[in-house]
């Protein structure tokens, strides 16, 4: 997902949530919420994480709990 100029990318069999600065699409995307990039550039190649956020026990897809973890992310910075 991005959200507020970072990328979350949840894999499936991932124990974290990668989190990395700006939009980064360097991964062929197959499951797509929603495709809606802001006005600033898209790295395609790979970016340093800035944080690793521990994933929930849920299904890697279940793009709620990935929201709601994004939410709590965001307002601890």
């Amino acid at each position: 997902m991005f959200v507020n100029g970072f990328t979350f990318r949840w894999v499936k069999g991932d124990r974290y949530v990668a989190v990395m600065r700006g939009t980064c699409v360097d991964q062929r995307r197959v499951y797509i919420f929603s495709d809606h990039f802001n006005d600033g550039p898209v790295f395609e190649t790979p970016q340093p994480l800035i944080d690793a956020i521990p994933a929930p026990h849920t299904e890697w897809a279940d793009d709620s709990t990935l929201r709601q973890l994004i939410q709590q992310w965001l307002a601890k910075r």
